[in-house]
């Protein structure tokens, strides 16, 4: 059985989207006390990740995994490896290295969140020609991971290192057919709430709550949150029908008693988990990751037994859509010799066949190479391969357009308003609207 994960910062989001726009980015700095300098010495390499993936992590087993790697890298190198780690805040850990990026000043190789990666591979360097000498191809990466990685064909310019995607859970005993959509979802749950079992899903002011609960289903329409113009799309016409449905099927939710309002404070789809474990919930949508921490957090260990996994509920007879996220490693420095150094040692730890492998393992995560599936380091789940299938067939990455934070951050409060029962859906989106466009 996979090792419960320790997930204080799964890919999500800036909610502070002010620090990643121009005028607003130096604020970070000030938000980021904890940051580490990015200089590194002429024969070391600056290796620069958030807390839980650093030689800092809190879970023990991380960090002794990497302790462990770290060492045998040094005996082999003759580069050294500087390690920096950021806040543990990872929307101004994010927002830093923004900033530090676009003025030349970035660690040599840092942690990035996929969803951003857009807007900082500009800064990043190459890395295709060094694919080949760490054994690395980069059709073994799923589509969805390898348009994130790829800025143009030939161009890599990040090398993801885990993925996640979001799902439909539901108890075996109470759900013998998971719903295909939110109709379904919200008639189904209507007698299990009569007998004291809810729907959860995060609905706060948080990447994550858009990411679970408005994008699938609002991509499940066929709509796109940006236009050719990269203005939000949907502030008239077939887009904005598309999200009023996403927020009137959250308040019908709500108001016929399938899911709490409390629901407005879940800021990560983790908060669901106390709910969980105590046997209240008969359907949530949730995150991949969550399945091996419920399953530790269980008495009997039983979530795999107990529980179903589905696709994400589709919206109005749509397709099915799950978000995917992960983290990747870019390089900032135009020095080859410390590229190659810093690349050498991401790929023993996180991105090679064995790192991955491992990392993977000790985290929860999904590998984003395909290959790592068959892996006999790989310790997969009962729900592995439904995940990776998710990840084929259902998984679309958020848009790295630049006007993204504003649209999440704005739409996160029509969220939050709804299930709090303070906004009706009209009203919430127009707001939204008002703030996002006058």
């Amino acid at each position: 059985m996979r090792h419960p994960p320790s997930r204080p910062a799964p890919s999500g989001g800036l909610t502070r989207r002010h620090l990643l726009h121009a005028g607003g980015a130096a604020a970070a700095l000030t938000l980021a006390p904890g940051c580490a300098s990015s200089g590194s010495g002429p024969r070391s390499a600056g290796w620069q990740a958030i807390p839980p993936y650093s030689l800092q992590a809190p879970d023990p087993k991380r960090a002794a995994y990497l302790k462990r790697r770290l060492a045998a890298h040094r005996k082999r190198s003759p580069y050294g490896i500087e390690p920096l780690v950021s806040s543990n805040d990872t929307s101004a850990a994010m927002a830093k290295l923004l900033l530090q990026a676009s003025q030349g000043r970035a660690p040599d190789i840092a942690q990035v969140d996929s969803y951003i990666f857009g807007r900082i591979a500009p800064y990043a360097q190459p890395v295709q020609r060094h694919m080949k000498r760490l054994g690395l191809r980069l059709e073994d990466w799923f589509p969805t991971m390898r348009r994130e990685m790829e800025r143009r064909p030939g161009d890599v310019r990040g090398l993801q290192f885990t993925s996640d995607l979001r799902v439909l859970y539901y108890r075996r005993d109470l759900v013998r057919t998971p719903p295909s959509d939110w109709d379904e979802m919200i008639d189904m749950a209507r007698p299990l709430a009569r007998r004291g079992y809810s729907v959860l899903f995060p609905a706060g002011r948080s990447e994550g709550a858009v990411t679970t609960t408005l994008w699938p289903a609002y991509w499940s329409q066929g709509a796109e949150l940006f236009g050719s113009d990269g203005e939000p799309a949907f502030a008239t016409g077939k887009g904005y029908e598309a999200m009023r449905s996403c927020l009137r099927s959250v308040e019908r939710a709500v108001g016929a008693g399938v899911v709490p309002r409390r629901v407005a404070g879940f800021d990560q789809e983790d908060d669901e988990n106390p709910d969980i474990v105590a046997g209240r919930v008969a359907m949530f949508l949730g995150g991949s990751w969550q399945a091996a921490a419920l399953d530790g957090l269980m008495k009997d260990q039983d979530f795999f037994r107990r529980w179903g996994v589905a696709p994400m509920p589709a919206m109005g007879g749509g397709r099915h859509v799950s978000a995917t996220g992960g983290w990747l490693w870019a390089a900032f420095t135009d020095d080859e010799e410390k590229i190659a150094a810093g690349l050498d040692w991401v790929g023993s730890a996180y991105v090679g066949d064995r790192g991955m492998a491992e990392w993977c393992s000790l985290g929860g995560y999904l590998p984003p190479r395909q290959s790592i599936y068959g892996d006999d380091a790989y310790e997969q789940d009962p729900f592995t391969p439904v995940f990776r299938e998710h990840i084929v067939r259902y998984g679309r990455a958020r848009p790295s357009d630049r006007k993204y934070q504003d649209v999440s951050h704005t739409l996160q409060i029509a969220l939050s308003g709804v299930a709090s029962g303070t906004a009706g859906a009209t009203e919430a989106l127009d707001q939204a609207l008002d703030r996002l466009v006058g």
